[in-house]
């Protein structure tokens, strides 16, 4: 009975810490938090390591680790941040060393992300996505293109007077217009 109370309140307490936001991360002065699983068993109960997460100085996540009930890691994601917080390196894992995906992105002076590149696991890139923006500040759209420059997906946005977004219109690379998404609202 005690080794279940011990595992409840470790596993509690790990979900509690890790539903955080990176403010409360970075009070508290968080380094990580490791969750562990428990499933009894022919009524004993075994800890399972079942997560690791790592956080900077600043509450941002820059290491995730997922483990499968052996042990071994299932999947892992490590971020890297630039000076102003903003995110410019993700690389997901399947296991703990093979690369299933990895993407770099660019910020423009006023902290905008200008361009998200993805790349394959030798390192080549696959596609880019650029994001323009109007001059208040508000995204205008974002094309993705594959590695030679052709483009691969058009989105526009629109906005009413009060900057509220009203439009979204996604278009293939044949330029034919895959969705339409409208906002409309009611003011009091």
């Amino acid at each position: 009975m005690k080794n279940i109370i011990i595992c409840f309140f470790l596993l509690f307490s790990g979900l509690l810490t890790f539903a955080q936001g990176s403010k409360e991360i970075k009070l508290n002065k968080i380094k990580s938090v490791t969750t562990w699983q428990s499933d009894t068993e022919e009524g004993s109960a075994e800890l399972v390591k079942e997560s690791y997460d790592e956080f900077d100085k600043n509450g941002n996540p820059v290491l995730e680790i997922n483990y499968k009930k052996d042990g071994t890691v299932d999947h892992k994601k490590t971020t890297k941040y630039d000076r102003k917080q903003n995110k410019i390196e993700e690389i997901e894992y399947e296991g703990d060393f093979v690369i299933k995906s990895h993407k770099a992105y660019l910020y423009n002076t006023l902290g905008k992300k200008t361009d998200e590149r993805e790349y394959d696991p030798s390192g080549t890139l696959i596609q880019t996505t650029s994001f323009s923006y109007y001059p208040d500040g508000e995204k205008k759209s974002e094309t993705t293109t594959d590695a030679k420059g052709t483009v691969l997906k058009l989105v526009e946005y629109k906005y009413n007077s009060r900057q509220l977004k009203i439009q979204k219109i996604s278009q293939n690379k044949e330029k034919k217009s895959e969705a339409i998404k409208k906002w409309s609202y009611e003011y009091h």
